[in-house]
């Protein structure tokens, strides 16, 4: 089959898995500074927003402290915006996943539904795991990477006329973010974050790259959420 061919067929089933497995990106006018993620896993698919789980609680750690380690920091933002707090601290914080359906098919729990398309989650997971690839010769994997590339380049294309910070985490996130092909003069991009998991944050080798993401988050920081 050919790329098209795979296309259509993958176009159809994140549309189908979407109408169940969507997470929603949560961003606002008010957003100063937007993170963007890889996609949603059990955690979020719980509570229906981004880095709700162990890797949101890191972020939460580290951007107002250890007392809040225990508020996933997707969790809070939800709160805040849904409720509409207007809390200064979480009004500027604006979360993104690349692909808002899960990438890893034991977040579906659904053994039946993995087992029915079993090619389409393994290259989802093939993608996943390219550390950063951004050429493929599969045409599966081309297919994959077509969807979830044109996906992120549309949600970045509605806010370049709104200043921020964006601080793509991860390899996966910082590639998809690059191949999207999105700028504005509105912007400034913090590079080499890592992602969150495996207490990513609090390793030596990233100090630096964290330390621009506290730098951009200062007032957030200094207020409580």
């Amino acid at each position: 089959m050919s790329v098209e061919s795979f296309h259509e067929e993958y176009r159809k089933l994140f549309n189908a898995l979407a109408a169940q497995y969507l997470v929603s990106d949560y961003v606002t006018e008010r957003t100063k500074v937007l993170f963007i993620l890889e996609s949603p896993h059990v955690q979020e698919l719980k509570h229906g927003a981004p880095v709700s789980g162990p890797s949101g609680s890191s972020m939460s750690r580290h951007l107002f402290g250890d007392r809040f380690a225990h508020l996933p920091l997707g969790v809070i933002v939800k709160k805040n915006i849904d409720e509409k707090l207007l809390r200064p601290s979480l009004d500027r914080v604006g979360l993104m996943n690349v692909c808002q359906i899960p990438l890893q098919a034991t977040a579906y729990a659904d053994a039946a539904l993995t087992a029915q398309h079993t090619p389409f989650f393994a290259t989802l997971a093939a993608v996943r795991t390219a550390s950063g690839a951004t050429t493929f010769t599969d045409p599966r994997k081309q297919a994959v990477q077509q969807i979830i590339m044109g996906s992120i380049r549309r949600k970045l294309a509605k806010l370049t006329e709104q200043e921020l910070y964006i601080v793509p985490c991860g390899r996966f996130a910082q590639s998809f973010f690059r191949l999207a092909a999105v700028s504005s003069p509105a912007w400034t991009v913090i590079d080499d974050v890592p992602h969150p998991s495996y207490n990513n944050w609090s390793k030596p080798q990233y100090a630096a790259a964290i330390d621009r993401v506290k730098l951009a988050c200062a007032d957030q920081v200094a207020s409580q959420p």
